[in-house]
């Protein structure tokens, strides 16, 4: 497979500011804080707060040298001024410093200690770079990733050499592609981010494969898009879908198999009131950003009144099996049933009362490239869920089931 057109080191978050907000958030922690006479004070008192703290900085680094202030753990030892050697550890080592500093340069300019994170509208945090996969999602957001001919012919013929595999053990394979969630919220991204590329590689994909007349892949999107007039379909502080954006993934993953097959089974319905909305410390982008404590997430979970029809059986090291409870027996279809494969724990805990609450006896790999074990289960449907940063995937034989 051709490498990406963007390469990681060269991703925009060097050459953008992006965390840099378009407006500063004086008004949520001072009274009147759009008046310009307390916008001037502050203004001036920060502006020498600043000057001091450059000063001393640069005071403190020439006696004791730059390499000791950057230590993860500075002793003082070896330097006769105990004062020098006492504020440095205070100063630029302490937590509860450090901390406070975030937090007020979140409040008052709207920026974030990582360029690996982006400060979007609403609290909407979103990635920049993951730096585990060389992903820059901000490039790829602005169409630096357009794939290339080649790698769109890899996708294409991945796809088909994979159904061929499944369907020696007698399953039916989909491949379903969760968006970023700034694909799908491209609305709350910061301004001088601009509009979300029509070239970005999920894009220029799903158009491809559309054209070129494949039937078993399926780009949530559109799907995604369309649901969020029912309300917020992503963690809000975490590149992940929540309860309610699982939900609209299972309805749209449900169209893709034959009208008989849902004929037989009974979708779940679930309205507004089904979801729990509350408020949680803010998860992993949160974190990262040091500010989880300050950028809560908007969290939406099932109901407790969700009546869980299934049960799981058998649990291994890679996969695990729900079957019907003997009070729903009849309520649930014991055939066809289906494997569902994720790259991502999150992503099956969501889904898992949705899919077994529809087909009964349903599979769950831990991985997804099943072992022959798990295939010999008789799924009669695969579906495969791949997020949009993994896209590459299709194409490189990692999905290819295990002997």
């Amino acid at each position: 497979m051709n490498d990406p057109v963007f390469a990681p080191e060269e991703n925009v978050c060097k050459t953008s500011p992006l965390n840099v907000g378009d407006e500063a958030h004086i008004e949520n922690i001072i009274p009147g804080g759009k008046h310009s006479r307390a916008f001037g004070i502050i203004t001036i008192v920060l502006f020498i707060g600043i000057l001091l703290s450059f000063l001393v900085n640069f005071g403190v680094s020439a006696y004791l040298g730059t390499e000791e202030l950057v230590d993860s753990y500075f002793d003082g030892e070896n330097h006769p001024n105990i004062f020098l050697s006492a504020f440095s550890d205070t100063f630029y080592l302490s937590k509860e410093v450090q901390n406070n500093v975030i937090m007020i340069d979140y409040y008052l300019f709207g920026r974030l200690p990582t360029s690996d994170v982006i400060l979007g509208e609403d609290e909407f945090l979103f990635p920049a770079f993951d730096s585990k996969s060389e992903y820059s999602y901000a490039a790829d957001y602005l169409g630096e990733y357009k794939p290339k001919g080649s790698e769109l012919d890899s996708y294409y013929n991945g796809i088909n050499e994979l159904t061929k595999a499944y369907r020696k053990y007698g399953a039916e394979v989909f491949f379903i592609v969760i968006p970023n969630s700034q694909t799908v919220y491209s609305e709350k991204m910061p301004e001088y981010m601009g509009e979300i590329s029509n070239d970005t590689r999920l894009k220029s994909t799903t158009r491809y494969l559309d054209k070129r007349g494949i039937t078993n892949y399926l780009d949530l999107t559109d799907a995604l898009i369309a649901a969020k007039d029912q309300g917020e379909l992503y963690n809000n502080t975490e590149d992940s879908l929540n309860s309610r954006g699982a939900y609209f993934a299972y309805l749209a993953v449900l169209e893709l198999l034959p009208e008989e097959v849902r004929a037989e089974i009974s979708a779940v319905e679930l309205n507004d009131g089904d979801f729990v909305k509350h408020t949680t410390a803010g998860k992993e982008l949160a974190r990262l950003a040091s500010l989880d404590d300050r950028i809560k997430n908007r969290t939406v979970s099932l109901s407790t009144d969700f009546v869980q029809k299934y049960e799981i059986l058998l649990k291994f090291d890679n996969y695990e099996m729900s079957s019907p409870k003997m009070l729903y027996k009849n309520d649930l279809p014991s055939h066809p049933r289906v494997l569902l494969q994720y790259s991502s724990d999150w992503d099956r805990i969501i889904m898992t009362d949705y899919f077994s609450n529809t087909f009964g006896t349903t599979i769950y790999s831990f991985s997804q490239s099943p072992t022959k074990e798990i295939l010999n289960k008789d799924p009669a449907y695969v579906f495969c869920f791949i997020h949009e940063k993994d896209l590459p995937i299709l194409g490189d034989g990692s999905l290819m089931p295990r002997e």
